[in-house]
């Protein structure tokens, strides 16, 4: 008997220091990947203004040739060199990174549009709608991304405007299926049965209760959409179905730059750490995203379910 009552209050002991130190824990974690947060946030904002302020920078012309300083090595005239053409490298990256963050920010602003048409419309809409919904859904995500994109811009030719189409057609199916799993979720919480025994019409409901708290997962999935979306203009431009010359592009500058490796290395190099450097920003801010709101999930349970 004493054996097994020392048994109980060790239990006793070890749980109510677990118990103190889930939460200490949990707002630990919830600083640091706020500190992440804030860091990556703000680099992807000095990306976005840096972008925004290129025409006002004192570059060169990024489409003037000067075939006397063909593939010339970086110096105080050209930073990172030139290319083939005569090109300042520093300019044309610049003015690339415009191209490749309007079309993921583009592309995924439209994406995510119809995704949260598609997905509310599945998620709230009654059984028909969301069986109709999710099997077109099915079917657009049965295309590989980047080979479905490659058929549309094959089909309508190439050109910024049709990368973000091509983009956006096959990027809504993910972004319907995370909102509507959150809306079926969302839908069943107490708040949203009140405001429906209370007479509130459907519309209502899910314009003022469930829309804003079903779009928290899509902060995290958009990020990651972006990242896709520039990837794929990078390869679409690369095989000559993207953006076209003299438009600046990173898989544009990659698909010319690529049989000068030996001669001139920063024609590549340069340009494929700027497309590899913004992708990984945009993953990482949307893992974080993620992370922080599955803190928030636990956290929640635990309060309301101690």
């Amino acid at each position: 008997m004493a054996k097994t009552s020392f048994s109980l209050a060790g239990d006793s002991r070890q749980s109510k220091s677990v118990g103190i130190g889930l939460p200490v824990n949990a707002i630990r974690g919830r600083l640091e990947n706020r500190k992440y947060s804030v860091v990556l946030g703000a680099v992807a904002c000095f990306v976005m203004i840096l972008a925004l302020l290129v025409p006002l920078l004192p570059l060169q012309d990024p489409v003037a040739m000067d075939l006397n300083h063909s593939l010339a090595a970086p110096s105080t005239t050209h930073w990172l060199g030139t290319d083939l053409l005569g090109h300042d490298e520093l300019s044309r990256v610049l003015w690339a990174s415009r191209t490749s963050l309007a079309v993921g920010i583009v592309a995924t602003a439209l994406a995510v549009a119809c995704g949260i048409m598609v997905g509310g419309l599945a998620g709230y809409g009654g059984r028909l709608a969301d069986a109709t919904a999710m099997r077109t859904a099915d079917i657009f995500l049965s295309f590989p991304f980047v080979l479905g994109a490659i058929a549309i811009m094959a089909i309508f030719g190439p050109g910024r405007r049709n990368v973000f189409l091509a983009i956006a057609f096959f990027g809504w199916p993910v972004i319907a299926r995370v909102f509507r799993a959150s809306v079926l979720s969302v839908k069943q919480q107490p708040f949203v049965l009140a405001a429906e025994a209370l007479g509130a019409s459907r519309q209502r409901v899910f314009l003022r209760h469930v829309l804003p708290n079903a779009a928290g997962p899509l902060i995290s999935y958009s990020s990651l959409l972006v990242a896709a979306a520039i990837t794929a203009e990078a390869g679409l431009s690369y095989i000559g179905l993207g953006v076209q010359p003299p438009e600046a592009s990173w898989g544009l500058m990659l698909a010319d730059s690529a049989g000068q490796f030996e001669q001139a290395p920063w024609l590549l190099i340069v340009p494929g750490v700027a497309l590899t450097l913004t992708v990984l920003i945009f993953i990482l801010i949307g893992a974080s995203a993620g992370k922080s709101m599955a803190i928030a999930s636990r956290s929640s349970k635990r309060k309301y379910n101690p």
